[in-house]
């Protein structure tokens, strides 16, 4: 429980910092899912993503010609990262590119409850 406390911690200082590539380092994806319009990833992070099949499932319910990959979404031109259900076994980071703004990704973040938003 200490090591789990101890890990919500530093991610939490690390998010409010809004280092982004740190970010990166410390909730690594197990896989994402790019969705051409609008612009947009997701990194699976939390342990029920760990068998690679379940991120790829996800993705494929996404539909509108999204496309799954084993690697991580890509941090060129990232506007900002938006961690959904942190801490649990269903963690997903969302990721916006332009067109998306700041200000646009920050707000759809807002929609998913509990979120936490990191300009990036």
């Amino acid at each position: 429980m200490m090591i789990r406390t101890t890990a919500a911690v530093v991610v939490l200082a690390v998010l409010g910092a809004g280092c982004g590539d740190v970010l990166d380092d410390i909730l690594p994806s197990k896989g994402s899912c790019s969705i051409p319009t609008p612009r947009s990833c997701t990194d699976y992070t939390g342990d029920a993503w760990s068998t690679p099949s379940s991120g790829s499932r996800a993705c494929a319910e996404v539909g509108s010609g999204a496309t799954y990959s084993s690697s991580a979404c890509a941090t060129s031109g990232r506007v900002g990262s938006c961690v959904v259900n942190s801490g649990s076994t269903s963690e997903i980071v969302l990721r916006f590119y332009p067109p998306s703004t700041v200000a646009t990704s920050q707000a759809a973040c807002g929609q998913q409850a509990g979120s936490r938003f990191v300009a990036n």
